[in-house]
């Protein structure tokens, strides 16, 4: 469950901030009460801000509640308030959730402030109000203690709440207010129903009359299950990464301490840093790119055993700490995700795959470092360095996959037979090494970016000129794959202009004439050639198709190009020249 939706189910305001007070997440009700602002101390007195900064900078554990006035408007809500820490990205964030306590307020203010008022307040106060005499026997209570309670007010009036009262603290926080001092309890209570357990927090108090005489004790009593149950969420989010669910950097350290003891060696530790992350990110968009992380933390996830931890380790990093595991099973562990990351049949456009390394601590006077840490960086690199080719590769033949299917079955040959053309006429017209390497990574990708493009991969097989013509963000798109793909590098600016026509008509930088690189001008004909003529298409004799294509010189074809190429295939053609 990622963090939004967390927070969108509790009904305290909740804010998600950095260090100078900005805000970066909000729960529906922070969001309404923000209107727009954009950081905390907008809606803070200053000196409770500086109060928070204090603490923020200190580090240290917050407990118990601060109170906290929100601004409304040129109201203020009382709150209770919990500051906790968390991280994203190697940054430090802080979690502030503020519970309205304007209820509790009013109710103890107008407690203090009238006893004449007393019975109205205690019938109709929404906190459990229950009052015990001096001998510690229940008298009077309100409906909402008998809701708390779980119970009938024949049930408990009359009894002696010391003697029936099996928890030894809030027995203890009664007999203080007995004694004439205020107590208070706070934790888990099962009611008399016995239906579920309850988090409540009760206050206990001394009550005398106007002349000073000790009446007994009055208790406030209110469920704050649902208070206990969004500290545990933000404890939650301060231990664990938000986008993958998985442990963070930060409690790394205490979970180390914790396995890194001799009943748990050997104890391994596998780091792995994911393969094209930044081409999902810079290709694709950053949601493809959290889909990408959030797949592989699944898989780590379904590799493993009980009691092994994953941890999301930095912005492409993973670590695993396996306790009782030797080298025989970190081999077998990294060759089962490799084969899951292979085996994968999600949704995502770059396929999951992951450079993992391992070092394992045999002996306890090894230092962690030294023994588990190192050795699985250094491994990792390495294999990072040795797979990276080979993984863009897969990731490339992925993409290539789904173009075909795009495109329909025709595809692959129409593909072949147009670097066939590009092979046998690049030398015959002329263009140099490096045009003639470009040139043929332009035929095989041109359309690569179409795989980027929700409308037209979603759409019923084949994509046609029509439906590309109707989307014109893919030849950008395809840029932005080649430029992440080292392989297709030398074809990025060629990917671009590919729609471009010598007019100046095309898209989607309106280049005209020969602006437009020399590798396009001869791709543009050797791709419509190919399409009029190749017996799965139009299948034209090469003369009519000459003919549909003069139609268009000077309009969409360099004409030059296109009378060199018209040529050399018509002699061929001649020749008997098999192309």
């Amino acid at each position: 469950m990622d963090a939004v939706s967390l927070m969108a189910g509790f009904e305290d305001y909740i804010f998600v901030i950095d260090p100078e007070g900005r805000v970066l997440m909000s729960s529906p009700k922070a969001w309404a009460l923000l209107k727009g602002k954009q950081s905390i101390k907008e809606i803070l007195p200053p000196v409770y801000w500086g109060r928070l900064r204090n603490l923020m900078v200190s580090g240290k554990p917050q407990y118990p509640p601060m109170d906290i006035p929100l601004k409304k408007g040129s109201a203020e809500i009382p709150t209770e308030a919990l500051l906790g820490r968390t991280s994203e990205g190697g940054r430090d964030l802080f979690v502030l959730s503020c519970r309205d306590i304007s209820r509790i307020k009013r109710a103890e203010e107008t407690l203090e402030r009238s006893e004449e008022r007393y019975h109205t307040i205690f019938d109709h106060s929404p906190l459990g109000i229950v009052h015990i005499d001096h001998d510690g026997i229940i008298t009077d209570m309100n409906e909402h203690f008998l809701e708390i309670m779980g119970t009938t007010r024949e049930r408990l009036i009359g009894i002696n709440v010391i003697d029936n009262m099996k928890d030894p603290w809030m027995k203890k926080a009664i007999l203080q207010a007995l004694s004439g001092t205020p107590g208070m309890y706070e934790g888990r209570y099962t009611p008399f129903s016995g239906n579920r357990t309850s988090w409540i927090k009760a206050q206990f108090r001394p009550m005398t009359s106007l002349k000073g005489t000790f009446l007994g004790v009055v208790g406030v009593v209110e469920d704050i299950s649902e208070r206990r149950e969004a500290e545990e969420q933000i404890r939650f989010l301060n231990m664990h990464d938000p986008l993958t669910g998985l442990l963070n950097r930060r409690c790394f350290d205490e979970e180390l301490k914790r396995l890194d003891t001799p009943e748990h060696l050997p104890l391994c530790l596998i780091m792995g840093d994911v393969n094209g992350l930044k081409l999902a990110n810079d290709a694709f968009g950053h949601p493809e790119g959290d889909l990408l992380l959030t797949t592989i933390a699944k898989i780590l996830r379904e590799s493993g055993r009980p009691g092994d931890l994953i941890f999301r380790w930095g912005g492409d990093e993973f670590i695993l700490l396996l306790p009782r595991t030797g080298v025989d099973k970190a081999v077998d562990r990294v060759n089962r995700i490799h084969q899951m990351c292979s085996s994968w049949k999600g949704s995502g456009l770059v396929r999951p795959s992951i450079s993992l390394g391992f070092g394992v601590k045999e002996h306890p006077d090894e230092d962690w470092r030294d023994a588990m840490l190192k050795p699985a960086e250094d491994l990792m690199y390495k294999m990072k360095m040795k797979e990276g080719r080979r993984a863009r590769l897969r990731i490339l033949a992925h993409l290539e996959g789904k173009l075909h299917q795009a495109f329909g079955g025709h595809m692959g040959l129409h593909l072949k037979r147009l670097v066939n053309l590009c092979e046998f006429l690049d030398m015959q017209l002329g263009m140099g090494e490096e045009d003639s390497k470009s040139l043929k990574l332009l035929c095989s990708y041109h359309d690569i970016g179409v795989v980027a493009c929700k409308d037209l991969i979603d759409r019923e097989p084949p994509v046609d000129e029509e439906a590309l013509e109707a989307d014109q963000d893919h030849p950008v798109t395809g840029y932005r794959i080649a430029k992440s793909i080292p392989e297709l590098l030398p074809a990025a600016d060629l990917i671009l202009s590919h729609h471009e026509r010598w007019d100046g008509g095309g898209y989607p930088q309106r280049l005209k004439g020969t602006d437009i690189p020399l590798p396009v001008r001869v791709f543009q004909v050797l791709d419509r050639y190919e399409s009029l003529t190749n017996p799965d298409g139009c299948a034209m004799e090469p003369h009519a198709a000459w003919d549909v294509m003069a139609r268009d010189k000077g309009r969409l074809y360099d004409p030059a190009i296109l009378e060199a190429v018209r040529e050399l295939l018509l002699r061929c053609q001649e020749e008997h020249v098999r192309l």
